[in-house]
């Protein structure tokens, strides 16, 4: 029996894992829940299922995350932000597994992560990596041409650069087939998403940005792809249902749930476009990032949060996420070159560029 951490289980990737769990029940149970604040769902999730411990980060603070996973066999992390991320690194450590949901872990600390991940497993529940792996086995890494992530293009995908200027949150959050959280599915609209998985596929799967493209795939249905040197292009199918990376993660191929399975009776139109960076410039930034320093991803990632809460408050336009996540890179840029790369900094960096984004938004700084 495995004994499952979830960090962030209030949230839709800590609701499905639970759906995974109750579909395996003679495989995985729970060894403890840890939520940010919704404390009626966190108890109805205890009364349910029993775990050894359980908390508030609202309450508790981000030390109840490291006591959730000790004596865990593996981590399901679904929390926002970098919060987990001493915990992640404490697993890694410790030979605990870690299933991760949340992007900003390999974003702002990939190469922390990688020097520790080895004991340890690493499984990516995002659609993408998980597709990755998949199509990766049985083959020579060494043979890889490039990585195809799929993109749905989110909600916005076919308007115009003047429409986009008046979308709102409320649109933003009406993704065409997926079923996220508020965070993500602003990020999907964005396509600032995109560039978090290709840094997150760079540290992944040990291959520079440039050997990462983004493919709009509109029906989701193709998770993502890889091109190898002879030409061949070995793809991931399945329907847009997040319970099956979770599933992959915590057992492989031996687990009992089944996304809905595609017909192919029927007609399935496959396309395909190529990023339209003018229109989406954040999908740029993935590759952008890299040229500075590693600090910069921690700054990049902080901005969009702040842009990101602005824009569900109604308080920020749909057409200056780049723009400003842009300024904030170049504000600290500066500050970079004297300052290590380690949890300290990572730390700080992410509370300063909040602090300055704020500031900025609300007229302090010119």
């Amino acid at each position: 029996m495995k004994k499952v951490a979830i960090l962030g289980s209030t949230g839709s990737i800590g609701t499905q894992t639970l759906d995974i769990i109750r579909a395996n029940s003679d495989k995985l149970s729970v060894y403890s829940l840890v939520a940010n604040s919704n404390t009626k769902k966190l108890a109805e999730q205890c009364a349910e299922f029993a775990p050894k411990y359980s908390a508030l980060i609202s309450r508790e603070g981000e030390n109840c995350i490291v006591k959730a996973v000790q004596g865990a066999d593996i981590a399901v992390v679904a929390t926002r932000g970098i919060v987990a991320l001493e915990s992640i690194l404490y697993c890694l450590d410790n030979g605990i597994d870690v299933a991760l949901a949340n992007k900003e872990t390999l974003v702002c600390a990939g190469e922390l992560v990688r020097s520790k991940a080895g004991a340890s497993g690493l499984y990516p529940i995002d659609s993408e990596h998980c597709a990755v792996k998949q199509c990766l086995l049985g083959h020579d890494r060494t043979k890889i041409d490039k990585i195809l992530l799929t993109a749905s293009g989110g909600p916005f995908w076919n308007l115009s650069e003047s429409q986009l200027q008046n979308v709102t949150a409320k649109e933003a959050l009406q993704h065409p087939n997926w079923n996220m959280g508020a965070k993500i599915t602003v990020d999907s609209a964005t396509m600032m998403n995109k560039s978090l998985e290709v840094v997150e596929a760079s540290f992944l799967f040990g291959l520079p940005v440039e050997k990462i493209q983004i493919a709009v795939h509109r029906q989701s249905i193709v998770h993502s792809m890889v091109q190898f040197v002879n030409g061949e292009v070995v793809a991931q199918l399945a329907s847009p249902d997040m319970r099956l990376p979770i599933q992959i993660a915590l057992l492989g191929d031996d687990g009992n749930f089944a996304c809905s399975k595609l017909n192919f009776s029927d007609s399935l139109n496959l396309g395909f476009e190529a990023c339209n960076f003018d229109k989406f410039p954040c999908a740029r930034l993935g590759y952008e990032i890299m040229q500075y320093h590693p600090l910069a991803r921690t700054v990049m990632n902080a901005a969009n949060d702040v842009c990101v809460e602005r824009f569900l408050d109604g308080k920020f336009s749909f057409t200056d996420f780049y723009s400003i996540i842009v300024n904030a890179v170049e504000h600290f840029h500066k500050h970079f070159e004297r300052a290590d790369f380690n949890l300290i900094n990572i730390k700080k960096f992410d509370t300063e560029t909040k602090l300055f984004v704020n500031k900025l938004l609300d007229g302090d700084i010119c």
